[in-house]
């Protein structure tokens, strides 16, 4: 087949990209996008559509964007430093347009259900990829349900409801709102943007993040990770670039989720397979996610992480907290709680030497810090005094 097509990796089952399918209709299995003869000709253009020779084809008036992509690669000398690391890097998908690496794999969903003129659009969230989906559907002029759990953060649900999207909080945990969103999609034919593995094109979405890194060569990639989209998709890109001789190899990923939800961590840990997780709450909540029912995405992870010698990890809530504060006073770079984690990551995997001081190191800022400042206190602001103590102390 030399069309744009999809491949369960369960069963090996083929399946048309017009129909924009969640999973495999034959197993239920993870479907994994495989690209047409003709890519390497694709066009480029505005946003993630620089990469339109290794994303799916859609017409130029169908490629949605809102200026994705493209973001900044910033080196963090003074925090490497305190941390005990010659090389350190953030690449800051926090400063995407709705503030979250979800607008890569949105945009191409996106694009595609209008390039197949679907009739609507849903997806299952904890706030950052409903934010972005509903920006991306209120630039397309498509509809859009986003089931959200009822404990996510409000500035999230507002960034939601303020584009007029189709917002249903649910009383549950994340993986009771993918349920929803799988059932909504199948029985109404809309285009399910959850950004599980539900949504087979936000691998490749995600994986212009490693066209990006390419140049600056890193050994080791630190991801915030629920399911693992993100990092099945850099490391999709990564093999691709080493496939054709554009890089020489490819660099370690990390997962990082909070000790409150870690089942791909545990799993990494026990040398097993991914099991379900008891739902219990967390200050990372874009990671909360229990993987219920769709252990498999954890699994599909967990296999790319050992492939490529890479590690999972949990990092405690005191810990994460502590990054968000670190990465912020040192770097000056605001990620809210659920992507600074992976700054808690690297002492413990200094000390078991999972990484070793004279890599260069990217940790992926997948969310602005302006979606949740819940746990900063204005009390303990550095400097925080009255005018009058101001005025005698200078």
């Amino acid at each position: 087949m030399t069309e744009d097509h999809l491949i369960c990796i369960s069963c090996g089952s083929s399946e048309d990209i017009a129909k924009v399918p969640s999973t495999c209709p034959a197993c239920g299995g993870i479907l994994d996008l495989v690209l047409g003869s003709d890519a390497p000709s694709r066009v480029a253009g505005p946003g993630v559509w620089a990469w339109a020779s290794r994303l799916p084809a859609v017409r130029p008036q169908n490629r949605i964007t809102l200026g994705e992509g493209a973001t900044p690669v910033l080196q963090a000398s003074r925090l490497a430093r305190q941390k005990g690391l010659s090389d350190l890097w953030i690449k800051t998908d926090s400063l995407m347009p709705t503030g979250s690496f979800k607008d890569r794999a949105i945009a191409v969903a996106t694009a595609l259900a209008c390039e197949y003129d679907r009739p609507g659009m849903v997806l299952s969230s904890s706030g950052n990829a409903g934010a972005s989906g509903a920006a991306y559907a209120a630039r397309a002029g498509r509809p859009i349900v986003i089931l959200v759990p009822r404990t996510a953060p409000p500035a999230k649900l507002r960034q939601i409801a303020i584009t007029g999207a189709r917002l249903v909080t649910v009383d549950g945990p994340t993986s009771e709102c993918c349920r929803l969103a799988e059932e909504l999609s199948r029985e109404r034919g809309w285009v399910n943007l959850t950004t599980t593995f539900h949504n087979p094109f936000g691998v490749d979405g995600y994986a212009t993040i490693a066209y990006e890194l390419a140049p600056l060569k890193p050994d080791v990639l630190l991801l915030p990770i629920s399911s693992g989209p993100l990092l099945v998709g850099l490391m999709k890109g990564f093999e691709h670039l080493h496939a054709i001789g554009a890089i020489d190899h490819v660099p370690r990923p990390v997962a990082v989720q909070p000790t409150a939800c870690a089942p791909i961590a545990r799993a990494f840990d026990a040398g097993g397979d991914v099991g379900p997780w008891a739902h219990q709450p967390t200050i990372a909540s874009a990671l909360n996610d229990t993987l219920e029912g769709y252990e498999n995405n954890g699994d599909y992870t967990l296999a790319k992480i050992r492939r490529h010698g890479g590690a999972a990890i949990a990092i405690a809530e005191a810990q994460i907290l502590d990054s968000q504060r670190e990465l912020a006073s040192t770097e000056g770079i605001l990620l809210e709680p659920s992507a600074a984690i992976t700054i808690g990551a690297i002492a413990p995997l200094l000390a078991a030497g999972l990484i070793t001081p004279d890599e260069r190191v990217v940790a992926v800022g997948t969310g602005h810090g302006l979606k949740d400042l819940s746990a900063v206190s204005l009390d303990t602001a550095s400097g925080a005094t009255s005018p009058q103590d101001l005025l005698r102390e200078i």
